[in-house]
């Protein structure tokens, strides 16, 4: 299951946050091999409309198990509202199964609050 938090960004400024990935036993999971996708929109039903997608990457050293993920200043600064909705999923190949399965996991979801600027630079 997916941990849950809220983050919180000033639109038309650049964001960026780390996920650590554990182990069950709390250990950082090597995440050699593993992508990540995150996506924000306005509602978990919303159509892909205002859906953005985070740039994400993995930190070295890969055995930390941490990703970052950010928004551009010039994705923030189109964030309209002030309540949206995000979540991240992983996704790797098992190789510890007879078939390699292919896994995705969401390993972060909540809202994402903006707060909106009032002062605009061109």
């Amino acid at each position: 299951m997916a941990q849950y938090e809220d983050l919180e960004l000033d639109q038309g400024s650049d964001a960026k946050w780390e996920v650590k990935l554990l182990s069950p036993d709390g250990t950082p999971r090597d995440i050699s091999g593993y992508t990540l996708r995150g996506v924000v929109n306005r509602s978990y039903a919303a159509d892909s409309s205002e859906m953005m997608e985070f740039t994400t990457r993995a930190l070295v050293p890969l055995s930390a198990g941490v990703f970052e993920f950010y928004l551009t200043n010039d994705q923030t600064e189109l964030m309209s509202r002030r309540r949206y909705v995000y979540d991240l999923e992983v996704s790797y190949i098992d190789s510890d199964t007879a078939d390699d399965l292919n896994i995705t996991e969401r390993v972060l979801e909540g809202n994402l609050m903006v707060s909106r600027s009032v002062s605009k630079f061109d």
